[in-house]
């Protein structure tokens, strides 16, 4: 599962070789190995820009989280600016307020000055309004265009490591959005939300009002249900959120039993076995269920089989399993155990997407099908769910370095590396990360979307 180009720039000799033959190596990309912590930010430098509305109280949240928080000249943040450093971890840009195209040109001013500043893995988020549909349209088209600016920047930054993400804040009362947006804008200019870029989510004002929305410690004693958790990405998933604190059980085929348990002893969780494609499977997993004295808290749909061919050459099986397994399976588990009360008030459902479901794919018709059926559930269930706070979201990773991938042709695994604005596949602990934080509390602000984690893979940005 090496990637022989990215292991060469780990070394300075070879890089240095490289770079004098005018060859660039994928950057190192720094990731978060410890649990969530209040100090999650810590010594990070963050810049702040923009006039929007909410940069003095996202200020104050960072510096909360132990970031030097610095305001650029003209910051709503502050009415004097701070003297700078020469390198920032972080930027903050509140564009919330523009709505006029001549406004636009604060993300100009703001962002060139500061490209050289941007330092080792830089995180970028920006934040936009979604306005309401009377609004004028040269303020939707304002909006559309900091996404467009985001995504451009995302690939022109990619190749240095940096990450651009946007975020969508709707209009509505300031005591839903503040405490959402600030757990939002602390995690995604952490070191945790690894190989997430180019991507433009909406915050959700749904479900419960509090007034924090705590991370460290917030899965502790959670009862969580990972199917597919033998292997790859379900595999580390299992892992992320035993570290967490949370309970764990895992699910797979009965082929799978020596691996599945061997994960669950070292993790303390349970292990359920049972084939998604069999007629009983359902009724072998609520049975497993219903023993427990409470609900679970959280279900990570991951499970799922590929059988590529071309719709010409496909054969009736090859469609009805995939579309069994990966699709036909979550949504029925799913709503069984909504109807018999086993998934708790202010619960998650999250399930494993994939780009391909995005864009689409040659010769996987059967696949992008399930994996786009996933996207749409999500959205549809999210909007019944919302009353008692429970959460559903997809997630869509790109080229993933997994046993799988592994066994692809090696043309087949550079172009699907490269084809990313930061070059390189992701890891099952990348997925991982942003499946165990859309589970948490703090995740309340996601809802009914689809997160690619994909490196800002080319295919359907």
């Amino acid at each position: 599962m090496s990637d022989t180009w990215l292991e060469m720039g780990r070394h300075p000799l070879a890089r240095k070789m490289l770079q004098q033959l005018g060859l660039k190596t994928p950057p190192q990309l720094l990731r978060s190995s410890r649990p969530w912590a209040e100090d999650m930010l810590a010594d990070k430098r963050v810049l702040i820009g923009g006039q929007g509305a909410y940069a003095q109280e996202l200020a104050q949240a960072l510096s909360a989280a132990k970031a030097h928080v610095f305001r650029a000249p003209g910051s709503s943040a502050s009415k004097d600016s701070t003297p700078e450093p020469q390198a920032f971890q972080a930027s903050l840009f509140d564009a919330s307020k523009i709505q006029t195209v001549q406004e636009l040109e604060g993300l100009y001013q703001f962002f060139r000055p500061q490209l050289k500043k941007m330092g080792f893995n830089h995180r970028v988020l920006i934040l936009s309004h979604l306005w309401p549909d009377e609004a004028a349209p040269e303020a939707h088209a304002c909006t559309q265009a900091i996404e467009g600016f985001a995504r451009s920047l995302s690939k022109e930054l990619g190749p240095k490591g940096v990450y651009v993400n946007t975020l969508r804040i709707p209009h509505g009362d300031s005591t839903l959005i503040l405490p959402r947006l600030k757990a939002l804008t602390t995690y995604f200019l952490a070191d945790y939300s690894s190989f997430v870029t180019g991507q433009a989510l909406t915050l959700d004002l749904r479900g419960p009002s509090l007034n924090e929305w705590p991370l460290a410690g917030s899965l502790a004693g959670k009862r969580v249900l990972v199917t597919g958790a033998a292997q790859g990405i379900g595999h580390a998933i299992a892992r992320r959120f035993a570290e967490e604190g949370a309970h764990v059980i895992g699910l797979d085929r009965p082929q799978a039993a020596e691996a599945l348990h061997e994960l669950v002893h070292s993790i303390d969780g349970e292990s359920l076995l049972t084939d998604l494609s069999a007629p009983d499977s359902l009724d072998t997993i609520l049975q497993h269920l219903q023993k427990a004295p409470g609900p679970l808290d959280i279900l990570v749909h991951n499970a799922g089989v590929t059988r590529d061919r071309s719709l010409f050459t496909m054969k009736p099986e090859h469609w009805q399993s995939v579309l069994q397994i990966n699709l036909q399976a979550s949504v029925g588990l799913t709503m069984n155990l909504l109807q018999r009360g086993l998934i708790a008030r202010q619960g998650r459902v999250l399930c494993m997407a994939s780009i391909v479901g995005i864009a689409g794919n040659y010769g996987q018709s059967n696949y992008s099908s399930a994996k786009a059926g996933l996207i749409g559930f999500v959205r549809g269930l999210s909007h019944h769910l919302a009353r008692e706070g429970i959460t559903a979201n997809a997630i869509a990773p790109g080229y993933i370095e997994t046993a799988m991938t592994a066994e692809l042709p090696f043309l087949a695994k550079q172009f699907g590396r490269r084809l990313s604005s930061l070059s390189q596949g992701g890891t099952p602990e990348d997925v991982a990360e942003m499946v165990s934080f859309l589970a948490s509390p703090a995740g309340q602000g996601i809802n009914g979307s689809v997160v690619r984690v994909c490196g800002g893979n080319f295919l359907g940005a």
